[in-house]
């Protein structure tokens, strides 16, 4: 009995050896991106985790860089004009803090592009959803419909539909492409859209009526936020300029007299006084967004 059931095992690595195991498209092009770095070269860069998450970063940001060219020049914006001032000049301080700038400048540009092309999507989704709603009462598949969607809307949408199409001819079911959209965009409005879809043709219903009210639903909050933005524009900007002075003349007066700005750094009163002023300028930023901040 042993021996059958050590057999079977031998026969089941066999098999596992020769099927190969299924891999989403996103996960193979993951895989070619790290064979492609040297194993003792890059060290860390082969990280599968850092690499998988700095590559969904910089594919969302829609930035054509690869996560190991990204990775050396965030590298060298943050050591290197940072050295270079600790080696001329000596000056630790500002050393530093050319190093924290160097490191954030990257992180600022990726997110901040990243949620500008989310809004560019969730401005575009609307229409999107009307194009299927068109194409299904015409009588054309959902896959026909987006396939309308590449050809006739402009990125982001045509190129995020084009990702989930471009998965389907690999062989990822419908339902497993879309999921993977709303996990790369994480937007609200797209994960309603993809639920929707996802019930209809489990369950079964009229889809195009169902994308249609999702549609104008889509729409006016959109209207909603531009009101809401509109009518906390002034709170913004004064949160902007009254965060951002302190800083502004803290700047130009190290640069004109750095001798009456380093008393806050050498003196016990002037570090104590220092760490409240950054206290409650982080304070009055957050209580700031806070209020301008409307959840609806």
């Amino acid at each position: 009995m042993s021996k059958l059931t050590q057999k079977k095992r031998e026969i089941a690595d066999r098999v596992e050896k020769i099927l190969p195991k299924e891999k989403s498209v996103l996960s193979e092009m993951k895989e070619k991106r790290r064979e492609n770095l040297p194993e003792k070269k890059y060290g860390l860069l082969r990280s599968k985790k850092f690499l998988d998450l700095l590559y969904n970063e910089l594919t969302l940001a829609d930035i054509k860089l690869k996560p190991e060219e990204f990775s050396v020049i965030w590298l060298v914006l943050t050591f290197i004009p940072s050295g270079l001032v600790a080696l001329l000049s000596g000056e630790m301080l500002s050393a530093v803090t050319l190093a924290v700038v160097g490191a954030g400048l990257p992180v600022f540009i990726v997110r901040s592009r990243k949620k500008k092309r989310t809004i560019a999507f969730e401005v575009q989704l609307g229409d999107a959803l009307i194009v299927i709603c068109n194409c299904l009462r015409s009588g054309l598949s959902f896959q026909q419909a987006m396939e309308a969607i590449v050809k006739e809307m402009g990125p982001p949408v045509s190129v995020e539909f084009g990702r989930v199409l471009q998965e389907m001819q690999y062989g990822v079911p419908l339902e497993e492409g879309l999921n993977n959209m709303t996990e790369r965009l994480k937007s609200a409005d797209l994960l309603l859209t993809v639920s929707a879809v996802n019930i209809q043709r489990q369950t079964g219903g009229n889809l195009s009526e169902i994308l249609e009210i999702i549609s104008e639903t889509i729409k006016e909050r959109i209207k909603i936020k531009g009101d809401i933005r509109t009518l906390t524009a002034q709170g913004r900007m004064s949160g902007m300029l009254i965060g951002g002075l302190p800083i502004v003349m803290g700047g130009m007066l190290m640069i004109t007299n750095p001798a009456y700005m380093l008393l806050l750094f050498t003196t016990p009163l002037g570090r104590m006084l220092l760490i409240v002023a950054v206290t409650m300028e982080v304070l009055g930023f957050t209580f700031i967004k806070k209020i301008v901040d409307i959840k609806y």
